[in-house]
């Protein structure tokens, strides 16, 4: 099959009118400007929320995708406790967190929850962790380091725009 030739009717920018092809030009600029901030603002928003899991490391930034999938999961995990009134242990925390991510981020989550990382692989793999925490109650001590969060007065001290 050959290609089609190209007609003067296809699109502006192929007109032979200078006008027409600077018009083109102009919503171009303009579209490119727009999508340019849109990128921003969710790139933006992003290092937020990366701000807000609990994981923070300074030598490797998550992705987009692992930073959704983290909040995700902490989400969960935070609803899982919330409802079951029970605290987990770091292995049953760092399981929770890191279900669907990356190998790397896992083995990030395992050195912040103070896990081996070849532990919680084989637990993982061997179905050993329950999908409840099975833990004793939030009047215990997190399992988790409190420098992995942000103080209170970081979170609502002042407004942060997206």
């Amino acid at each position: 099959m050959s290609p089609r030739p190209a007609t003067s009717s296809s699109s502006p920018a192929s007109s032979e009118d200078p006008l027409s092809r600077t018009k083109h030009q102009i919503r171009r600029v303009k579209a490119n400007y727009r999508e340019r901030n849109r990128m921003h603002g969710l790139n933006h928003a992003l290092d937020i929320l990366r701000q807000k899991v609990p994981l923070t490391t300074h030598h490797q930034k998550l992705s987009k995708i692992e930073t959704l999938r983290l909040a995700r999961n902490y989400i969960d995990a935070l609803n899982l406790m919330l409802s079951s009134g029970k605290q987990p242990s770091n292995l049953e925390y760092a399981h929770m967190l890191s279900q669907g991510l990356s190998q790397t981020t896992t083995n990030l989550i395992a050195s912040v929850m103070d896990v081996q990382p070849r532990a919680l692989l084989l637990a993982q793999r061997q179905g050993q962790l329950p999908d409840a925490p099975a833990t004793p109650p939030f009047a215990t001590t997190p399992p988790f380091p409190a420098d992995c969060f942000y103080p209170v007065e970081m979170h609502y001290g002042r407004q942060q725009q997206f």
